[in-house]
C-alpha cells in the first residue's frame, strides 16, 4: 500500500529530529564540562540520544523501501550501497546509545560524567566517524540511484541531492548544533522521496 511505504520512508527522519531537538546543546565538544552540564538534563539527555539510536534502526528499513523502488523503477541498487548503509546505521545507533547511556550511567554512580567524556577518547568519535563515513556514503549513493531512477524529479533532485551532502558534512562541525543540520538534511532527504513514492505509483 502507498501510504505504507510513504510512511516507512518518513520515518526515520521524523524520529531522529525528535530524539536531536531533545538532546541538549553542547555548543563545543572539545569543552568537556559543558557535555558534563548537558547530562545534568538527564531526561533530555537519555530520551534524545535513545531516540535517535532508534532512528537509525528505522533506517534500514526506510532505506530499504527506497531501494526496492528504485528497482522496480529500473535503478537497482548494488547490494554494498545496503552493507554501507547497514554498518553505518548500526555503528550510529551504538555510538548514540552509548553517548546517552554512558555519562548517564558514570552520573549515577556519583561520579562527574566528565570520567565517562576524558575517558572514551576516541572510542566514542571513532565509531561515529566511521558511522557518517559508511552511512553518508551510502546515503549519497541511494540518493544517486534514486535521482538515476526518477524516483524524484524536477528540482526534488537537487534538494534530497544536496540535502545527502549536508548531512555528510554537518557531523564535522564540533558542536551540538551539527545536530539540527543532520535533522534538517534527514528531513531533506527522506520526506521528498517518500512523498514522491505516491506519485510514482
Amino acid at each position: 500500500m502507498n501510504m505504507n511505504k510513504i510512511l516507512t520512508v518518513i520515518l526515520f527522519p521524523i524520529v531522529l529530529s525528535v530524539g536531536i531537538v531533545l538532546i541538549p546543546v553542547v555548543p563545543d565538544y572539545s569543552n568537556h564540562s559543558l557535555a558534563a552540564q548537558a547530562v545534568g538534563q538527564t531526561g533530555r539527555w537519555v530520551a534524545g540520544h535513545l531516540l535517535a539510536a532508534v532512528a537509525f534502526g528505522l533506517s534500514m528499513w526506510s532505506t530499504s523501501v527506497i531501494a526496492v523502488e528504485c528497482e522496480r523503477l529500473g535503478s537497482k541498487v548494488p547490494v554494498f550501497i545496503m552493507l554501507l548503509l547497514s554498518a553505518g546505521g548500526g555503528l550510529y545507533a551504538a555510538g548514540l546509545g552509548a553517548d546517552g547511556i554512558g555519562p548517564t550511567a558514570v552520573k549515577a554512580t556519583g561520579a562527574s560524567p566528565l570520567i565517562f567524556f576524558e575517558g572514551s577518547g576516541w572510542w566514542v568519535t571513532g565509531v561515529f566517524m566511521t558511522a557518517t563515513l559508511f552511512f553518508g556514503v551510502g546515503l549519497i549513493l541511494l540518493v544517486v540511484y534514486a535521482i538515476r531512477g526518477r524516483v524524484v524529479v524536477g528540482v526534488w533532485r537537487y534538494i534530497v541531492f544536496i540535502s545527502a551532502l549536508i548531512f555528510v558534512s554537518a557531523p564535522a562541525i564540533p558542536s551540538g548544533w551539527a545536530l539540527y543540520g543532520v535533522a534538517f538534511a534527514s528531513l531533506g532527504v527522506f520526506l521528498p522521496i517518500g512523498l514522491s513514492i505516491r506519485r510514482a505509483d
